[in-house]
């Protein structure tokens, strides 16, 4: 990931962040007061949109006991482009990342539209 300086996140960020944190799952509650305070303090290299992020320390933990949250994004293809993914970690129930995940060569460069996210919910996480 490259360090990037501190911001905001942006209005497609946010939008599927808050998309992932939208359903009542362990952990959600926190992790939203959290992503009220996020910010954006890197981003990955390739050219995709995903990117690293900080939370103010004095903000409630999620009770997590692994580095992924419960609730992930599939991206519906569009032509003949494989199916992606929406991944969001976490780092000792604090918000760490927003991935977008690719399957070919060419990075998308933004986020995907919502319509073409669906949830899946992995409860064991």
């Amino acid at each position: 990931m490259k360090e990037e300086p501190k911001r905001p996140l942006d209005p497609n960020e946010r939008r599927v962040l808050d998309l992932l944190l939208r359903n009542e799952v362990p952990g959600a509650a926190e992790l939203r007061k959290q992503a009220a305070a996020v910010t954006v303090v890197g981003r990955c290299e390739c050219g995709c949109p995903t990117v690293d992020l900080a939370v103010p320390k004095a903000l409630a933990r999620a009770p997590s006991a692994g580095n992924l949250f419960s609730i992930e994004a599939r991206v519906a293809p569009l032509g003949d482009e494989p199916t992606g993914d929406i991944i969001l970690f976490l780092e000792g129930g604090v918000l760490s990342s927003l991935e977008y995940v690719f399957y070919t060569n060419n990075p998308p460069d933004d986020w995907p539209s919502s319509d073409r996210l669906s949830l899946l919910e992995f409860p064991d996480r």
